[in-house]
């Protein structure tokens, strides 16, 4: 003997749906610290790798002009971020003089193929360029980068410290 075809609701209770979404939201707080951590520890490892390029790129102009550290203009004695990036973005000659690559006697360079990068804390492509005996202790985030002129040292300028107590400004 058949019984008879009773109907049935099909779907989900407002009960299993609230419970998927709790179960969801727990995931989603779990995850999102370690997706914060992720990002913070790739924009470090940007930053180290762009003061890395900065840096050999620092050095081996040296190397090549007779340990002339780049951004001094010998014409007008002074040392600018213009002169920097041109010494290191363009071809030179043994006086660090600058010239449209493929120049004729313009032998050295270029050792930055790209554009100045950016500080991935504070999108600034800029350089501070500290002078001779000058002195900047601490970041302030007004520039992306900062060069002391009296060694050729490269730091990023930010005021950020990680989560593990780094500070950038010390990389």
């Amino acid at each position: 003997m058949r019984t008879p075809h009773t109907k049935s609701n099909s779907g989900f209770t407002l009960v299993e749906l609230s419970v998927v979404a709790a179960i969801i939201m727990v995931l989603a707080t779990m995850a999102l610290p370690n997706f914060q951590a992720t990002v913070s520890n790739a924009q470090v490892s940007a930053a180290q790798s762009q003061l890395g390029r900065m840096r050999t790129a620092c050095d081996f102009y040296t190397f090549q002009h007779f340990e002339q550290i780049p951004g001094y203009d010998k014409s007008t004695e002074l040392w600018s971020e213009q002169t920097l990036l041109n010494q290191l973005q363009l071809a030179s000659n043994d006086e660090g003089i600058t010239a449209v690559i493929g120049t004729a006697g313009y032998y050295f360079g270029p050792y930055l193929r790209d554009a100045l990068p950016a500080n991935p804390f504070n999108d600034l492509a800029t350089i501070m360029v500290i002078q001779p005996g000058g002195t900047f202790l601490n970041a302030d985030d007004t520039t992306g980068w900062v060069y002391w002129s009296d060694t050729g040292s490269f730091k990023i300028n930010t005021t950020t410290v990680t989560e593990g107590g780094l500070v950038l400004f010390e990389l």
